[in-house]
């Protein structure tokens, strides 16, 4: 064989070996949605700092900044294991009513999630939205919140996508994204 012809052979095996690495590679990150849920709980407080303030008119609010730990749990691995809270709350002592922000991060075994909630508070209830990413095979969560919440106590009964049917799903890979819209 010729010498041109040696070097036009080993140039086809490498175009073919990369053209089948990158097949490869877009067959594991290929984009997709799927269902995801998660219960958890938070009974220790720690770092807490509360202040009480009133203003013009007569209402009294209650502003709490606290680090809240427990455990999530998941039949998806990224969304289990060891939970901590990073929230902010305002609520005013007469209604109930106020605002929940804070940050969460799930640590399981080689996998988790990080992000951030949003929360309507009333009647010592939360209800709101989850919204970060996830470790291990890598992904975007956005999910309903909702938990029974105490600013002293910490969050029970509470549950990620779980507060109604399907509203919570981590989307992998990448997207198409149509015209004018928003790239996350």
């Amino acid at each position: 064989m010729s010498r041109k012809r040696f070097v036009l052979l080993g140039l086809f095996v490498v175009a073919t070996a990369l053209v089948a690495a990158g097949v490869a590679a877009a067959r594991g990150r290929g984009p997709s949605v799927q269902s995801a849920t998660a219960t958890f709980t938070t009974a220790a407080v720690s770092q807490k700092y509360q202040v009480t303030c009133s203003v013009n008119g007569g209402d009294t609010f209650e502003a709490t900044r606290a680090t809240y730990t427990g455990a999530a749990v998941s039949s998806d691995p990224r969304l289990a294991g060891a939970l901590t809270i990073r929230a902010w709350s305002l609520i005013d002592t007469v209604s109930g009513v106020g605002h929940l922000y804070g940050t969460f991060h799930i640590e399981g075994v080689g996998t988790g999630a990080h992000g951030t909630l949003n929360a309507a508070l009333s009647g010592g209830k939360a209800s709101g939205l989850a919204r970060g990413f996830v470790r291990g095979r890598y992904g975007r969560v956005v999910a309903s919140l909702g938990s029974t919440f105490d600013p002293n106590a910490g969050f029970s009964d509470g549950s990620l996508g779980g507060s109604t049917t399907g509203a919570g799903f981590i989307r992998s890979g990448r997207w198409c994204h149509p015209p004018h819209w928003p790239s996350s």
